[in-house]
């Protein structure tokens, strides 16, 4: 009996473990990707007030200046 932790890629069939390449996980051993970069994964933004930074003006570009 395996254990329930034996997974595979189901490409190629050897146990699974995966690289991550720009954002997405592939399997070792073929390179198809089974984890894809984005699957609708948002980010937490704490509210506005609290997390924005004191606002400093950008620098002038040197031919914007006069």
């Amino acid at each position: 009996m395996q254990p329930v932790c034996d997974r595979r890629c189901p490409w190629c069939g050897q146990p699974l473990a995966l690289v991550w390449v720009h954002g997405h996980g592939q399997c070792v051993r073929c390179g198809t990707n089974l984890e894809e970069c984005c699957r609708g994964e948002t980010a937490e933004v704490a509210s506005a007030s609290a997390a924005a930074p004191a606002h400093r003006p950008s620098p002038a570009r040197p031919w914007e200046r006069g």
